[in-house]
């Protein structure tokens, strides 16, 4: 079950932290969702347990993907394709023009999966990753 959180949701924020302490802090997450209008957080719920999120930003006319993650122990279960597949939907209904991420090169699966959904590469960003290259991608929804 994917569900999109709010800050009033201060169990669900920290579960996510507990489940993803590498990405995020519940100070960081409440902050973000207080403080920046844009920004948005969908989890990935099994049972009680948080196992994926999407953070991103409902920038009017279009959406930003900032993070996308799965556990490692529940990948190759179609959940990145479920979260991705969600906000993409959400944006269809919205009647948003694009939807844009940055993907290290070296992350094969992720642009495997980012493909699957139509996402192409507009640009390469030299050194983004800590020197490593990005690609900027995007959906086009119109």
């Amino acid at each position: 079950m994917i569900v999109e959180i709010d800050k009033n949701d201060s169990n669900l924020i920290e579960k996510l932290e507990i489940s993803f302490n590498n990405y995020f802090n519940k100070n960081k997450i409440n902050e973000d969702l207080k403080n920046n209008i844009f920004s948005k957080y969908c989890i990935y719920k099994d049972n009680n347990d948080i196992i994926g999120f999407i953070n991103y930003y409902d920038l009017y006319d279009r959406f930003e993907i900032a993070y996308i993650e799965v556990k490692e122990e529940c990948r190759n279960r179609l959940i990145g394709s479920k979260l991705l597949n969600f906000i993409i939907e959400k944006g269809m209904n919205k009647n948003i023009n694009n939807i844009t991420l940055e993907v290290n090169i070296n992350n094969i699966n992720a642009i495997k999966l980012y493909t699957k959904f139509n996402f192409k590469v507009v640009t390469k960003r030299k050194g983004y990753y800590d020197g490593i290259d990005a690609y900027l991608m995007e959906r086009k929804m119109m």
